[in-house]
């Protein structure tokens, strides 16, 4: 039986907060936290924003080319107070997903939202099968 500590993945997500980054998190699809690293009322509605969003996208997505494969894995958002970078993180059953998410201030360079994005997903890697 494999047990996810919180607290170490919540410790992974903070070390990602310099250069701007003001919160990693990840999301189930339903827009739940599963963890972040800052975990306050605010973040909630946030996680929960973009999981509707990044769904909202997956569903249209269907409709631009309907005989093709799904291929959307990550969104940029560009917001009036922030910009946000967000992935699937892990597939898991009846075609959920894990997302992950990183936030940034409104000055915080795509290019570094990018990097700590993929530095995350290949740090956290081995959650994959916990999900």
């Amino acid at each position: 039986r494999i047990m996810l500590r919180v607290k170490e993945v919540e410790a992974t997500l903070a070390a990602a907060m310099t250069d701007g980054v003001t919160n990693a998190m990840l999301v189930n699809d339903e827009g739940a936290l599963v963890a972040a690293a800052r975990s306050e009322e605010v973040d909630h509605t946030v996680s929960a924003v973009l999981a509707s969003i990044y769904n909202e996208y997956k569903v249209a997505e269907r409709f631009v080319d309907p005989g093709a494969p799904a291929s959307l894995q990550s969104i940029l958002f560009d917001c009036a107070t922030a910009r946000v970078a967000c992935t699937s993180f892990v597939r898991c059953a009846e075609d959920s997903s894990i997302l992950l998410a990183v936030c940034g201030d409104k000055g915080t360079q795509y290019g570094i939202l990018w990097s700590k994005l993929e530095l995350l997903k290949s740090s956290l890697s081995c959650l994959g099968p916990i999900f």
